[in-house]
């Protein structure tokens, strides 16, 4: 679905909330609004599949916006009905090594950034890409099964909120629930 109401989502300034947004398009990556995504999305569904869940992968970069820090940040994934899992966000919104920016600044073509870094980060075409789309998509199930709160504190549950590119990797490398969300799942099955 891209129509002209997915364009209504389109963010042009990080510092400014949706509502505030200007209306002219720049040539730079677009972003959308994964909140705005998400209401256009749910119109799609009917309402007979209301009670099931709804993922959907796209190839929109997402984003939200926080009053913490008052901008918008990149996502992988928008919990919800329905969920989004951005394919560009598995890459862009957890953070590389911060050495990548500063060498980014300096212009180094993408292939020196790769042989640099090496499989430091993931990239487009990158094998890891699955395990990372079922990470995200786990953590679009658990929002249902836990109420709202998808995520783990502990870093080597698949349902960790991986803020760097390194520590998504892990959590793809080690594919595995904690105790506490494994037995979650299994009490959620035997429903």
């Amino acid at each position: 679905m891209h129509d002209y109401r997915i364009e209504q989502a389109r963010i042009t300034d990080l510092k400014h909330p949706y509502e505030r947004q200007p209306r002219e398009f720049s040539d730079i990556i677009p972003l959308y609004d994964g909140f705005v995504l998400q209401r256009i999305f749910a119109e799609t569904i009917p309402s007979e599949e209301l009670d099931h869940v709804h993922i959907i992968f796209t190839s929109l970069l997402e984003c939200t916006f926080s009053e913490a820090d008052w901008r918008y940040h990149a996502r992988a994934v928008v919990c919800g009905t329905p969920s989004i899992i951005s394919i560009p966000g598995i890459i862009e919104a957890p953070a590389k090594p911060r050495e990548f920016y500063i060498f980014q600044l300096g212009s180094m073509s993408d292939f020196s950034l790769k042989k640099r870094f090496g499989s430091g980060f993931m990239h487009y075409g990158d094998d890891r890409m699955t395990g990372a789309a079922i990470v995200y998509t786990m953590q679009a199930l658990f929002f249902f099964v836990a109420d709202g709160d998808p995520f783990c504190a502990n870093k080597s549950c698949s349902l960790y909120n991986a803020h760097w590119q390194t520590e998504l990797i892990d959590i793809v490398e080690k594919g595995s629930l904690c105790d506490r969300h494994a037995k979650m799942a299994n009490k959620f099955n035997n429903r």
